[in-house]
This record gives structure tokens, C-alpha cells and sequence, in this order.
């Protein structure tokens, strides 16, 4: 399943403890996703928004691992968005990372599921 955040298509999701971006994969940018509510009207809540470096993330070992699992109240899940370094260096992704976070500001609210901002 896709998540349309801020007008970015991301896929997943994954489990937050199995995901690894490898340096010789195409950088990301990382949507850490709440799901919450029932299976017939499921919600999505954006935790935190972050980017993968050149040498790749082990998304299990985050520094903000330990704030993800206290916002948690639902079922922590990991989306991603291939940016590939011919499209952007880190610093794109870090803006990119940026542009998403002021658009659903604060961190913590619903992502619409129309997928606008």
C-alpha cells in the first residue's frame, strides 16, 4: 500500500525494525506512520519525517527511536520515498524532509487520507 503525504507518494508499510536502507540503494526519505482506528476507517498519524544519508540508515537505530515508540499509540510503521542521488544530494532530501514536516505541522497530526497538504 501507498501513502500519499504532502503530495509525495510513499510505500510501505514496513516494520520500523526491519528496515534497512544500504548505502548502494537509492537514498530515502522516511515517514515514520502511526495507524491507528479500525480496519474498515484506519488513520494515520505522522510521527517524525527524516532522510536517509549517502551511506544508507538502519531505521531500527535512529536516534529519535525512543521519541517514535513514546508517540506511539497504534502500530509504528515506516513508509519511504525513493530519492535517487541523480535527482538530489543530501541536502534535497533534507529539504525535502523539511518541505513535508512544515506542511503537516506539528509533527503528531493526521496525514489526510486525500493526501493534500
Amino acid at each position: 500500500m501507498s501513502l500519499k503525504i504532502a503530495d509525495h507518494l510513499f510505500y510501505g508499510p514496513f516494520p520500523v525494525d526491519s528496515v534497512t536502507v544500504r548505502a548502494n540503494q537509492a537514498p530515502v526519505v522516511l515517514a515514520i506512520v502511526c495507524k491507528g482506528g479500525e480496519p474498515w476507517l484506519p488513520t494515520f498519524r505522522l510521527v517524525d519525517i527524516d532522510h536517509s544519508g549517502d551511506d544508507g540508515v538502519v531505521v531500527a537505530q535512529h536516534p529519535r527511536r525512543r521519541d517514535w515508540d513514546a508517540a506511539n499509540d497504534g502500530e509504528l510503521q515506516a513508509y519511504l520515498l525513493d530519492v535517487p542521488r541523480k535527482q538530489g544530494n543530501a541536502q534535497h532530501r533534507r529539504m525535502l524532509a523539511d518541505e513535508i514536516r512544515a506542511a503537516l505541522a506539528p509533527l503528531g497530526g493526521e496525514i489526510p487520507l486525500s493526501g493534500g497538504m
